[in-house]
C-alpha cells in the first residue's frame, strides 16, 4: 500500500497533529487517469479529520492502492472472422456510426479474411459474459504498395468515446499489421487529422485502396465479338451481311476562308496551388467534402 499524507503538524505551531475520531471514514472513490490502453480505475481515497491543538482541523488524505482496487480489463483486437458470434454486435457499432441495414453490415463484415481484408474488433474483458465490443477497424491492401495497408471505418462506442479507447485500438491494428509483415498505414478523415497527427501519422498523398478498387471496378468487359456488326466466318452460311449503301456523289466544296488568328491569354495571375497541412487540404472525397491523407510508418 502506498499514502500521501498532506501534513503531518500544525501549519501555526508545529505541533504533532492527532486524530480526532478513531473510526475510519468511509473511502471515496475517484478516478485515476488513463494510460495508454489501461481502462480508468478508482483507487480508495480515504480523509481522517485531524486536531492540531488549538490552531486548526486538518484532513489527512490517504490514497491506497492495493490489488482489490486497481482493476485493468484487458484489451485486445481480434479478426472478426475468428469471432462470428460478434458480427451482430460489431454491426450495430459501425452502423452507429455510418448508417446500413444491419443485414447488409453483417454480409460485409463477413468478407474479414485473413488475405485481406480483415475486420478487426477491440473488445475488453475476457470471453465470458463480461466481454464486451469496444472499436472496430478495417484494413485492406494499398495497390502498388505490398508493404502497405490501408485504415478505414474506424469507431469506439459512443458511449466509451473520451477515454482513450481510440489510441488503444489503434495501438491494437498498428500491432496487428505488424505482425502480418506491413511496414507502413495509410488512413484518410475528414476532421479527426489532429488525433491521428498527436499520435504519429503524418499527412501524406493519396493512395489506391485495393478494397475501393474491387467495389467500384465493376463495369462489365466488352468482347471483341461484341464490336462486329456480322457473325464470325462459322456461321456466315446462315447469314448474310447486307451490301454497303452507294457513296454519295462528290461535288467540289469551296476553299475554305483562313480561320482568324486566336486572340491573345488574358494576363490573369495564376491560381495560388494549396499545399495540404492540418487546417487546409486540396483533396476531396467523392462527395466533393475535404478530406486529409496521412500515413504512419510501424
Amino acid at each position: 500500500f502506498g499514502c500521501i499524507l498532506a501534513s503531518s503538524h500544525c501549519k501555526s505551531c508545529a505541533t504533532p497533529l492527532q486524530q480526532v475520531s478513531p473510526s475510519t471514514p468511509p473511502p471515496v472513490f475517484l478516478p485515476l487517469p488513463l494510460f495508454g490502453a489501461v481502462q480508468r480505475t478508482h483507487a480508495a481515497v480515504t480523509l481522517y479529520a485531524m486536531h492540531t491543538c488549538s490552531c486548526e482541523f486538518l484532513w489527512f488524505l490517504f490514497i491506497f492502492m492495493g490489488s482489490e482496487d486497481i482493476k485493468i480489463p484487458s484489451l485486445r483486437a481480434v479478426p472478426i472472422h475468428q469471432r462470428p458470434d460478434l458480427l451482430g454486435a460489431c454491426a450495430d457499432l459501425v452502423n452507429s456510426e455510418w448508417k446500413r441495414s444491419r443485414a447488409a453490415r453483417v454480409h460485409s463484415l463477413q468478407k474479414s479474411s485473413s488475405e485481406f481484408p480483415v475486420c478487426l474488433v477491440l473488445l475488453q474483458g475476457q470471453k465470458t459474459e463480461s466481454e464486451k465490443v469496444i472499436g472496430h477497424s478495417r484494413l485492406s491492401r494499398v495497390v502498388g504498395k505490398s508493404n502497405s495497408l490501408f485504415v478505414e471505418s474506424v469507431v469506439v462506442s459512443e458511449s466509451e468515446r473520451g477515454k482513450g479507447y481510440g489510441r488503444a485500438l489503434m495501438e491494437e491494428t498498428e500491432r496487428y499489421a505488424k505482425t502480418r509483415g506491413f511496414k507502413r498505414l495509410y488512413l484518410t478523415t475528414h476532421d479527426k487529422q489532429h488525433f491521428y497527427s498527436h499520435i504519429g501519422y503524418v499527412l501524406s498523398t493519396p493512395v489506391q485502396n485495393a478494397g475501393a478498387l474491387a467495389t467500384f471496378n465493376c463495369m462489365p468487359k466488352v468482347t471483341p465479338s461484341a464490336t462486329l456488326c456480322c457473325p464470325s466466318s462459322a456461321s456466315t452460311s446462315l447469314f448474310k451481311c447486307p451490301p454497303p449503301p452507294p457513296l454519295p456523289a462528290s461535288s467540289p466544296k469551296p476553299p475554305a476562308c483562313p480561320a482568324p488568328p486566336p486572340p491573345p491569354p488574358l494576363s490573369s495571375p495564376s491560381p495560388k496551388a494549396v499545399v495540404q497541412t492540418l487546417t487546409e487540404t486540396p483533396y476531396r472525397d467523392a462527395k466533393g467534402m475535404p478530406i486529409f491523407w496521412m500515413h504512419k510508418d510501424v
